[in-house]
């Protein structure tokens, strides 16, 4: 298949309830997750569980690129939510897995070969659970990947991901075979200049807020907590920042009033 290759990552246009995938990620045992296989190129805790393996197969989280007997594993049949997102690509899906970054992990930069449109065979992340604190570098360039988001990326670049938050990064990463649909599906995806991906974390947001007057006399204003939000959504957005208004619920953890007030005099 002799196609161009698509450089720059992708937000492609598909939509994925989170809160769903995440009801069926907490169900998933902590017996089920195994260590990845490829220990030379992560520090801390980086770990999958399949959810489309090769059957017999010795290592079931190992995407296998000689395959093409890719089954669906037990666990994927008692997870609803996952069986409806993977619905949603109507392509050929070869291997599932679910891939867990625990706090304080990360994955040294490096390319994975095999995979792109040239190969005929595609690489795409799917996020379940995330927080601002998850570093992405795809070519040396930082991306911010949110909750819910499907992104596709060449990932014979090289690439980097770091969890330097509390809580765990997982997505969901799937293998696909190319075909018409999903050559549409990558025409139709959203480039995201680099410095619109920056996340925005809580220190940067209280120190630019508290540098802005008026708007925190705005914010401390509001009493809706969903304006609140909104409006800091906003407000990152015009410094080139993106918020995710679940991980926003999450980094604040306090009533709003108190979180604004925080340190004045």
């Amino acid at each position: 298949m002799n196609m161009t290759p698509i450089v720059t990552p992708l937000r492609l246009p598909l939509g994925f309830d989170a809160q769903k995938l995440q009801a069926d990620l907490a169900t998933v045992a902590k017996a089920d997750w195994q260590a990845h296989f490829n220990n030379a190129i992560y520090q801390g805790d980086w770990s999958g569980v399949a959810l489309r393996a090769v059957p017999g197969s010795h290592n079931a989280i190992y995407s296998d690129p000689t395959a093409d007997n890719w089954q669906d594993t037990l666990l994927l049949g008692r997870c609803a939510h996952f069986q409806a997102a993977l619905n949603q690509f109507a392509c050929p899906l070869l291997s599932v897995r679910l891939l867990r970054l625990a706090p304080g992990a990360l994955i040294k930069e490096h390319r994975d070969y095999g995979l792109g449109l040239d190969a005929g065979d595609v690489r795409l992340h799917l996020v379940v659970s995330t927080n601002p604190e998850v570093e992405c570098r795809i070519d040396g360039v930082p991306y911010h990947w949110a909750e819910g988001e499907c992104w596709y990326a060449d990932f014979g670049l090289p690439h980097f991901f770091a969890n330097r938050g509390d809580t765990e990064r997982v997505h969901l990463v799937l293998d696909c075979r190319v075909n018409d649909w999903l050559l549409q599906i990558l025409k139709a995806g959203e480039t995201v200049p680099a410095n619109m991906a920056a996340p925005a974390n809580i220190e940067w947001l209280f120190q630019q807020v508290q540098s802005d007057p008026d708007f925190h006399g705005h914010l401390f204003a509001l009493t809706d907590p969903d304006e609140f939000v909104a409006a800091l959504i906003v407000f990152a957005h015009n410094f080139g920042r993106t918020l995710n208004t679940h991980e926003l619920r999450d980094m604040m953890r306090q009533n709003q009033r108190s979180w604004i007030e925080r340190d004045l005099p």
